[in-house]
């Protein structure tokens, strides 16, 4: 799965690398924004998808102990009193998945101020971002 987002990033931010040379400097910066904004949609809902659809089996969400989900399922299984059980909300969040959606919504991020003449600066008193606007 990391091989497939790590081709899919690449291919979507080597796109605007190499634009044609006619095209001026805020056409460039343009592809690169809308770039970022296709990855950083791509993102958000690949981490979405790791908190909801594509949750593991082989942990336990939450504050739940350590095999939990397990258990649930061999009770479910073992006993006709508890086969009406739903063990679904006690499977785990597929953390890789989820990172690599925070990474890929990340570079987005990056690429879209990057595109738009934005400037992204971390102060001492906290995050500023500043527009350039040329006349």
């Amino acid at each position: 799965m990391r091989a497939g987002v790590a081709c899919l990033v690449a291919l979507l931010v080597a796109t605007p690398a190499f634009p044609q040379t006619s095209e001026s400097s805020s056409h460039a910066s343009r592809g690169m924004f809308w770039t970022g904004l296709v990855l950083g949609l791509a993102g958000i809902a690949t981490s979405v998808a790791a908190v909801t659809v594509a949750r593991v089996e082989d942990s336990s969400t939450g504050n739940a102990p350590p095999g939990t989900y397990q258990a649930c399922v061999a009770q479910k299984a073992a006993d006709p009193i508890y086969a009406s059980n739903s063990c679904e909300a006690l499977k785990a969040k597929n953390v890789p998945m989820l990172w690599s959606g925070v990474a890929v919504g990340a570079l987005g991020g990056v690429l879209m101020i990057r595109g738009s003449n934005t400037r992204a600066e971390i102060t001492t008193n906290g995050f500023r971002l500043s527009h350039t606007v040329k006349f």
